[in-house]
């Protein structure tokens, strides 16, 4: 319990560090002359979430297509022109592997995130180039090193706005700034919880940071919970709300970015909720950006999955059913 506390305190000191090596890294582009008709960024779990969240973050300025993947596979449009981003905490990351090497018969150009492993010994023996990050911990208690790792490649070949990067050093000074309060919001927010069927709701831009939440909740918390954003769920979830109610806690992220008629959804649907015995707790972020408001919630998610592995008397660290199925897999030949 008390291992996982500490990381989840440590998180702004983690931000400073993961800074720390991008600083410390080669300025500009690893393959001088490149440039990526689109970008891919492999990943799962923890690692796979700072794609995910890069992609939807880079939408509106990213000068060609960033995208993100979570499978065994890979798109059929991966070619030459394609910049390849590997994040894999472990290096062992199996899907990840399977992916990578498809994109390397393709001639796609690599780039790695990882503290080692498989992924490490390919990217020393193809001379890709690689960002190397400290490893020892559960990946997803290193989303700071993850996110940051991936953003560095991604400015390096012009896909990240300048001021957008340079903003990363602003996270951790925001985050230890508001410790206490994020632990406290995470508290008041359990408070509303519950043992009840936890449903996260957004915009469609912050569906990384929903991810981010379910799967803290799911691997620290043991609990299960769902995810949906609007507009997206108007067209379908919505209707699902006729078998739901008092069963049912609502946690909405609002972020001031939101979409206008997004916002005024959110406003009506929240009555539809209430109206069938659910409760609603409105969830907003504290910073001057969106770059620290969104690491604001990070932080405050991260807290409450912890809060709800010591209400419920869980190991936050134990993922024993994940390690069942690696098991399990590691008997079948590939």
């Amino acid at each position: 319990m008390e291992r996982m506390r500490q990381l989840i305190t440590d998180f702004p000191a983690q931000t400073q560090a993961a800074w720390a090596l991008l600083q410390a890294a080669q300025p500009g582009s690893p393959l001088p002359g490149f440039q990526p008709a689109q970008a891919l960024v492999l990943g799962m779990g923890g690692s796979g979430i700072s794609g995910l969240v890069a992609s939807r973050m880079l939408a509106a300025t990213a000068p060609v297509p960033v995208v993100s993947s979570s499978d065994y596979t890979i798109p059929g449009w991966v070619g030459p022109q394609t910049l390849v981003v590997a994040c894999s905490y472990s290096g062992a990351t199996e899907e990840t592997l399977s992916a990578v090497r498809q994109a390397a018969d393709r001639g796609a150009r690599i780039v790695a995130v990882t503290s080692g492993g498989t992924l490490g010994g390919w990217a020393a023996e193809e001379a890709w180039p690689v960002l190397h990050i400290p490893g020892g911990q559960p990946p997803r208690s290193q989303f700071g090193f993850a996110f940051y790792g991936v953003m560095h490649w991604l400015h390096a070949f012009g896909l990240v706005p300048d001021a957008l990067y340079r903003e990363l050093g602003e996270v951790p000074g925001h985050l230890a700034y508001n410790q206490t309060s994020a632990e406290e919001r995470a508290q008041e927010i359990l408070e509303a919880m519950d043992d009840r069927n936890i449903l996260l709701y957004g915009d469609t831009a912050q569906e990384g940071l929903l991810i981010r939440w379910r799967q803290q909740i799911n691997e620290n918390g043991k609990r299960l919970c769902s995810h949906h954003v609007f507009p997206e769920m108007n067209h379908n979830e919505l209707v699902g709300w006729e078998g739901a109610g008092p069963d049912e806690v609502v946690l909405v992220l609002q972020f001031p970015e939101d979409h206008p008629r997004t916002r005024i959804r959110m406003e009506i649907c929240m009555d539809i909720f209430q109206e069938l015995g659910a409760d609603v707790v409105i969830i907003e972020p504290d910073g001057p950006s969106p770059l620290l408001r969104f690491f604001d919630l990070v932080h405050v998610g991260d807290w409450l999955s912890l809060l709800l592995a010591e209400g419920s008397g869980v190991d936050p660290v134990d993922i024993r059913n994940i390690d069942r199925l690696k098991d399990a897999l590691g008997q079948i030949p590939q």
